[in-house]
């Protein structure tokens, strides 16, 4: 039984193999080159304008990082010196909160990255469904193999 999850997961890890190297030589992408100047967002709703103006403030920035920083080590300052009952509280909230960073800046910067070479948001919110759909096969892969 076992080796037939290992076989199966063999075959399926080259086709998925074989799927990206034809993805990957099919497109022009690699004939891409970047350009210097930033593109905005699309104009409309207001919350755009505002992530625009956002996005291009150090201030924002620096503050925005120095509260993720700030929650991230008294997190992990809690769950090592913290009381007994509150460690795995702690530890259930870094590690929680830790994934969500991650995938949320992969997701978002996935989003972000095609909508500024001017992609339009429906083809930027598809390609950052994809990306969290193969994250999810990636999860559930490690999960059977593992």
């Amino acid at each position: 039984m076992t080796t037939a999850y290992l076989v199966s997961t063999a075959l399926m890890g080259m086709f998925v193999l074989a799927v990206l190297g034809w993805i990957g030589r099919s497109r022009g992408w690699y004939h891409y080159s970047p350009s210097t100047e930033r593109v905005p967002l699309p104009p409309g709703d207001g919350l755009n304008e505002r992530f625009n103006r956002l996005s291009g403030d150090p201030i924002a920035l620096t503050v925005a990082f120095a509260l993720l920083v700030v929650g991230a080590v008294g997190s992990v300052a809690l769950y090592i010196g913290g009381p007994p009952e509150m460690r795995a509280a702690a530890g259930i909230a870094v590690a929680l909160g830790g994934g969500l960073l991650l995938v949320g800046y992969l997701l978002f910067g996935i989003y972000l990255s095609a909508t500024r070479r001017g992609h339009p948001r429906s083809l930027a919110v598809a390609e950052s469904a994809t990306v969290a759909g193969a994250l999810f096969l990636v999860a559930v892969t490690l999960q059977l193999v593992g």
